[in-house]
């Protein structure tokens, strides 16, 4: 029993190092210690036990299987760390992993290709170390003598193996075991999906007699708003917001038609845990409201509203393929695999022409943007590629952060992509404001979460971690904008925001009263009041840096 005593010690070394790296917290080294451990002594120590030497062959294979799936999983858990900036327990990583098409694993492969490298090489070395280790202690056991194994050796081997079993009956490290977490996540993942079309149906079946809301529309008899969601656009890399580079002429341009608000948050730093609150009564505080309480589609329609919605993401998207479902009208122009394919949004122009040429008096157009989602070069065509190997003032900055090459390549890549979404949102203010004079149109822009590109560190992509993957852009532009003075219109776009609260300011925009309408959480409003914003479970304040 020494010398597994010693090879179990040399595996936990192992661990060791993935927490030396920054692969693993203290938290998992000391479950996956514990676990490993219990595996190697319970399972090994019973097949030596009661097998003695004609079992070293099996005890090592199964050994070193055991310890390298421990180790592929504190590099894949690390790898996710590094790039969604939490652990891969939260819905928003979930949702990410399991609804992701082949397509777009094909490209996140390519965008990450140097993260996952990183990760890999951690894997080998340490994998290496691990065998060469052990290559040592069997050597050194085979140089002694040892005597066949006693009572005691395998009453501590049963006693072990009971105690892994024991183990499993904690809810909380069964899902640590690393054979184990992945299969129950994906079990929690398509659960959570099964409970979203199970409530939706009910929701959606409760619309029959929806006197409850109590909704009740106050504007003009024609309304139109127009609600366009931008897809991983940080505010930082916006001429619009003070950006050295010219990455928004167009807004720009009409600026004085526009309010642009300055100081707005997602909730989250991935699309779906960003969305369901909101489009839905759901918020940070309480983020599963959208199981009991209506959607903004639903509140639209019983008001009276025709939905469209326009989209140049996938279809079945997990909840936001569901909220689609619900509108009265759903187009949905990219015809791949969703956010893996090279679909530009500008073909989104000819459907959501169609949905402003309704003959509706009241709509609510929902265009659901592919944007600067990774990876960012098949985010534009060619004639957008405005900043490749450019020489400014912001390539001179990152060189001087000490930002490497791959990133910088990627900032001007990512650039080109918001250069071409000004395009399109461009045009989808000016298709709007060229529409029937007739009626009050509104077209609110806001970005489901931002993107870390170099602002902070050496990291292209989602980041739950870093302020640049919740601090995004939010403008509102009207044919029926009343005039401001220059002091109002200021502190009106100075109000600190966050989007988990965008139903309210949607909603005020529909000119819809109900009880699930809250002014003091409408942007616009004049009672609105600025609450604290959360980002990662951390307080928010602007300008400050993130603790990690």
């Amino acid at each position: 029993m020494l010398i597994l005593f010693c090879r179990v010690l040399s595996s936990i070394a192992g661990l060791l190092l993935f927490y030396l790296f920054d692969q693993l917290s203290a938290n998992e080294l000391l479950k996956l210690s514990v676990l490993l451990a219990a595996f190697l002594l319970g399972l090994c120590g019973v097949l030596n036990a009661w097998r003695g030497n004609a079992s070293a062959g099996a005890v090592t294979m199964l050994l070193r299987i055991v310890v390298l799936v421990f180790y592929l999983d504190a590099a894949v858990k690390g790898f996710l760390r590094g790039y969604f900036g939490m652990r891969p327990n939260p819905n928003a990583v979930l949702q990410a992993i399991f609804a992701t098409d082949q397509t777009e694993t094909r490209e996140f492969f390519l965008h990450n290709s140097i993260a996952l490298a990183q990760a890999m090489g951690c894997f080998v070395l340490v994998a290496a170390l691990l065998l060469l280790a052990d290559r040592q202690l069997l050597r050194w056991q085979a140089a002694r003598e040892h005597a066949a194994p006693g009572m005691l050796a395998k009453g501590f081997a049963v006693s072990m193996a009971v105690f892994l079993v024991l183990l499993h009956v904690n809810t909380t490290m069964r899902r640590e075991n690393p054979a184990l977490f992945w299969p129950l996540r994906y079990q929690q993942y398509n659960a959570q999906l099964a409970a979203m079309q199970s409530m939706q149906h009910a929701l959606t079946a409760s619309m029959a007699a929806p006197r409850d809301w109590q909704v009740h529309y106050t504007g003009e008899d024609a309304r139109s708003v127009i609600l366009v969601i931008g897809e991983s656009t940080n505010r930082a890399s916006m001429s619009l917001y003070g950006y050295p580079r010219a990455t928004t002429p167009q807004l720009d341009a009409m600026r004085a038609k526009l309010l642009v608000f300055k100081d707005v948050i997602s909730p989250a730093s991935s699309t779906v845990e960003s969305m369901m609150t909101m489009l839905t009564p759901a918020d940070i505080g309480n983020p599963d409201a959208w199981m009991a309480k209506p959607n903004l589609l639903m509140l639209a329609e019983a008001a009276g509203y025709k939905t469209f919605w326009v989209s140049n993401q996938t279809r079945n998207d997990g909840w936001i393929g569901l909220l689609a479902g619900e509108a009265d009208e759903s187009d949905f122009i990219n015809y791949g695999t969703g956010r893996g394919e090279n679909n530009f949004d500008d073909q989104l122009f000819q459907p959501f022409a169609h949905a402003l040429a309704d003959s509706a008096p009241k709509k609510l157009i929902v265009v659901h943007l592919l944007g600067a989602h990774p990876s960012y070069a098949m985010r534009y065509p060619s004639r957008f590629a405005y900043f490749d190997q450019a020489h400014d003032a912001v390539s001179a900055q990152m060189a001087r952060q000490g930002r490497s090459g791959a990133i910088r390549k990627q900032r001007d890549e990512y650039d080109n992509a918001i250069r071409y979404g000004d395009y399109v949102l461009g045009t989808l203010i000016g298709m709007a404001d060229r529409a029937k004079s007739d009626r009050a149109t509104s077209l609110l822009f806001v970005s489901d979460h931002g993107q870390e590109v170099g602002y902070n560190r050496n990291h292209a992509g989602h980041s739950a971690s870093d302020k640049s993957g919740y601090e995004i852009p939010m403008l509102i532009w009207s044919n029926r904008q009343a005039p401001q003075s220059t002091t109002a219109r200021a502190a009106l776009e100075s109000r600190p925001y966050q989007t988990d609260k965008l139903d309210a300011t949607v909603l005020g925009l529909l000119k819809i009263e109900t009880r699930y309408y809250a002014a003091h959480d409408d942007i616009l409003s004049g009672t609105f009041q600025a609450v604290p914003r959360f980002m990662n479970g951390l307080q928010y304040q602007r300008g400050a840096v993130l603790a990690p």
